[in-house]
């Protein structure tokens, strides 16, 4: 394995690299309808929102969808690790803070 920056990974993300078609976007919100339509009134919010998310997809070129992807990707594992940061109770999490700021400094 070689060792990139925290750039160049970012960097392959381009959109034209991602391997997800619209096909797969699309069949993948299928099978959540699908678990989600098992108990249609306990998710009835949860449907209506995919409805919406299959035409918004259904309506929007590919390029425009991996690009969508590719900023979903980027924004996922930023939250994520804010999230963690947000953690108060965990030791770890605690020393990590402090090396980011230390890091900062």
């Amino acid at each position: 394995m070689t060792d990139i920056t925290k750039e160049e990974f970012w960097n392959e993300l381009d959109p034209d690299k991602l391997n997800l078609s619209k096909k797969d976007l699309l069949d993948f919100c299928h099978r959540v309808l699908d678990e989600w339509n098992k108990e249609p009134i306990k998710n009835l919010q949860y449907v209506i929102a995919m409805r919406i998310m299959l035409a918004q997809i259904k309506l929007t070129p590919e390029p425009v969808l991996k690009m969508i992807w590719k900023k979903i990707t980027l924004w996922f594992y930023d939250l994520s690790y804010a999230n963690t940061l947000a953690n108060t109770k965990d030791t770890m999490i605690k020393e990590l803070r402090k090396i980011g700021k230390s890091k900062n400094n």
